[in-house]
């Protein structure tokens, strides 16, 4: 299947089967987020919990990524839950840019140890002016 930035009001949208993955959109804003709003937000609602020490070795890995210049598809960075055994991985699959914004499209890959279940999201982040990596699709 053809996935395709698609610009939008709001900014750019990902076009894949009419479906818009709200859960990782809510997922990757966690980048920004404060420890405190984890326990507000769980995008996750249904399948294994991550803890606060994986949520943060998950951040520091995506952060790492998304700063990494020069950016090409197919770079990865990894993390692993100190305590859990959790571990993820996030690689790029696109980089393009957006409104003058440098974007990229990520997928997050995570694996939980004691279920040996895994989970896969894609999202799209972007560079805004002040440097701050945005999630926008």
């Amino acid at each position: 299947m053809t996935e395709r930035a698609v610009p939008s009001r709001s900014g750019v949208r990902r076009r894949r089967g009419g479906k818009l993955f709200f859960v990782a959109a809510l997922a990757v804003n966690a980048l920004a987020w404060e420890p405190s709003t984890y326990a507000q937000i769980d995008p996750f609602y249904g399948l294994p919990s991550l803890t606060q020490e994986d949520w943060q070795a998950g951040i520091a890995a995506a952060q790492r990524l998304l700063n990494r210049e020069p950016a090409s598809v197919g770079l990865t960075d990894t993390w692993v839950g100190p305590k859990t055994g959790d571990r993820g991985t996030f690689t790029i699959l696109e980089v393009f840019e957006h409104s003058g914004m440098p974007c990229r499209t990520l997928r997050n890959q995570i694996f939980y140890n004691q279920s040996q279940t895994q989970s896969v999201f894609r999202l799209v982040a972007c560079r805004t002016a002040t440097g701050e990596w945005k999630v926008v699709d």
